[in-house]
């Protein structure tokens, strides 16, 4: 690494530190999910046609982010591959049944496994969206290193 004086030396985060800071945007959606879910009798309305579709709609941005986060995580900063996309849809899964199962617990509140199937859908678009998009940003960033090494290349003749 190149550092420019000693200031660069101490505020740039190492590589570990790097690697543990990409998990946060996931830990901080299992952390909202976690306080929702413990939240007794969450509902938007006691009419179940209006509260269903807003249910279903949670369940599929909150499990979709997650996954994406999940994504980012384990494949930043270079392209998603498949293995990464399967454990990231393993893992929302497997929190996707977790927070069922912590419902269970909740007074007012109950662990369905049709809403696991709803998580499981938002994670798949979810992983989707997070595929291209960061597939995008990784494509971004490489055109323009190899633009700025060139010109630079260019500058040094």
């Amino acid at each position: 690494r190149r550092h420019r004086g000693r200031l660069a030396a101490v505020t740039e985060p190492s590589d570990r530190t790097r690697r543990w800071l990409q998990w946060v945007p996931a830990i901080a959606v299992m952390a909202v999910i976690f306080v929702l879910s413990a939240q007794s009798g969450l509902k938007v309305s006691e009419d179940a046609a209006v509260d269903k579709p807003f249910r279903i709609t949670g369940h599929l941005l909150a499990f979709g982010t997650l996954a994406g986060a999940f994504l980012l995580a384990l494949s930043w900063p270079r392209r998603p591959r498949l293995r990464d996309a399967l454990i990231a849809f393993g893992l929302t899964v497997l929190y996707g049944l977790s927070d069922e199962w912590h419902q269970s617990f909740v007074p007012d509140r109950s662990g369905r496994l049709d809403d696991v199937v709803t998580d499981a859908i938002g994670a798949l678009a979810g992983l989707a969206v997070a595929w291209v998009v960061l597939s995008w940003i990784v494509r971004r960033r490489s055109s323009d290193t190899a633009g700025r090494r060139s010109s630079g290349a260019q500058r040094d003749r």
